[in-house]
């Protein structure tokens, strides 16, 4: 439930007007190179109410590339208004609007380039930049140009680099990004300017007190992919946290827990596969109390294989590590195409590497010489599990390795020795694991 302070922030948004620009030029030198297209889309109360394009006439000739780039040709602007004779009405038009572009840090510095040329005054609206807003919001996404982004939020998208087009397509995904803005509670509006740590897609703050252990309860009951669970108690101590696979058993857990511990913080993480929740929780299992942790234990041991972990270390085979039935491990990223590799004598995650595919084979291969050769030498800083955790991860990835799910392990010398099968197991991994969750589009 949204709290007063909360709703008067978000009737203020809803009051702002944002005008969305995007510039097609010559070049980027702010000196020499002229604006050749300019397109605005005004934005008020969440909606498009307004759109405006020029063609502009830039006095020099368009280089062949930037042709290329845009389809923009040098007949087209033949006919065209020079920069002075539009310059004013393109004004009006952004007025005390907030200006927003999706690469801000390029486009407000060429278009003040280009007023000072003429003798006006600099621009002093308070601008966003969506590009910048990507990165605080989905801080995973390895590409974030306005492409993919058009293509993770199924905006129309026909014409990239074309001004009328770039700028619409931003402005639709302005206005997805204060949707969520609102729907996360904002609470200032200069939240929306920075917006570190606050709004994340990923992830989800309860406070003891503003939040009921129902809302909790209602949120995690509705995943649709893994996730951490963790509670935290005065002065930030970690109390409980649990890795969820949205197995229904676990809800009962986790309403134990809300009940019975004083807990201030509650906080949902999501994560592409079980593995990566795990090998996160990994890193908070030592800070919980002994009788929480062998709570859990067996927990994840009765959802997953239906019978009692071993009761003390001696029942554990020391010599069985996760590297005796492969090398490497790759599984999805919550992020649509991207995924992630982990050495198995090193599940952490500043061991991991986070790609895409196809286009980063190359990357991928560098990856796995590196690692390999570390781990040839003894190099490779290993990954310190609690006996129990590791007898635990050890039989799971073992039973996924024998389905075929989730994740795809593999010795190193595959790819090394044997590069084009590495690649089609790989991507038959793939087609038999496809990512059902539209992340960032479903977003906790």
């Amino acid at each position: 439930m949204k709290d007063q302070n909360s709703q008067q922030t978000i009737e203020a948004i809803k009051s702002l007007d944002f005008c969305v620009f995007d510039l097609e030029t010559t070049g980027g030198n702010l000196k020499n190179d002229k604006i050749i297209e300019i397109g605005l889309v005004k934005i008020h109360n969440l909606e498009i109410v307004d759109k405006k394009t020029y063609l502009i006439q830039p006095q020099m000739r368009i280089p062949d590339f930037i042709q290329k780039l845009t389809n923009i040709k040098q007949a087209d602007v033949e006919g065209a208004p020079i920069i002075e004779d539009v310059i004013d009405d393109i004004l009006s038009f952004m007025d005390n609007s907030i200006l927003v572009a999706h690469n801000t840090s390029f486009d407000v510095p060429f278009f003040n380039s280009v007023l000072k040329r003429l003798g006006k005054e600099p621009l002093d609206n308070k601008s966003l930049c969506t590009n910048l807003m990507t990165k605080y919001l989905i801080p995973n996404l390895l590409n974030s140009n306005l492409n993919y982004m058009a293509k993770i939020f199924q905006i129309k998208h026909s014409k990239a680099h074309r001004a009328l087009d770039d700028a619409n397509a931003t402005a639709e995904l302005l206005i997805n990004y204060l949707k969520i803005f609102i729907s996360k509670d904002i609470q200032k509006i200069n939240h929306l300017y920075y917006p570190r740590n606050r709004y994340e897609l990923d992830r989800i703050h309860f406070k003891s007190g503003k939040h009921s252990n129902e809302e909790v309860v209602s949120q995690i009951s509705k995943l649709k992919t893994p996730s951490l669970f963790t509670l935290k108690g005065e002065n930030g101590v970690i109390l409980f946290s649990f890795p969820c696979s949205n197995d229904k058993r676990e809800l009962e857990l986790i309403e134990q827990k809300l009940e019975k511990l004083n807990w201030e913080t509650a906080t949902i993480k999501l994560y592409g596969t079980f593995l990566q929740s795990f090998v996160n929780f990994n890193t908070l299992f030592t800070k919980i109390m002994p009788h929480e942790r062998s709570e859990i234990i067996k927990t994840l041991w009765q959802h997953h294989f239906n019978k009692q972990p071993p009761q003390n270390e001696d029942q554990v085979d020391a010599s069985s590590t996760s590297s005796d039935f492969g090398d490497f491990v790759i599984c999805k990223h919550l992020v649509p195409e991207q995924y992630i590799i982990l050495p198995l004598q090193a599940l952490h995650n500043k061991s991991q590497l986070v790609f895409r595919y196809p286009g980063h084979k190359k990357k991928l291969l560098q990856f796995i010489r590196s690692k390999s050769n570390r781990l040839t030498n003894n190099k490779l800083r290993k990954a310190s599990f609690h006996f129990l955790l590791q007898q635990f991860i050890n039989a799971y990835l073992s039973q996924k390795k024998e389905l075929e799910k989730e994740v795809f392990i593999f010795e190193k010398n595959l790819p090394l020795k044997f590069e084009n099968d590495f690649f089609k197991l790989l991507e038959e991994y793939l087609t038999k694991n496809p990512s059902s969750y539209q992340y960032p589009r479903e977003y906790i």
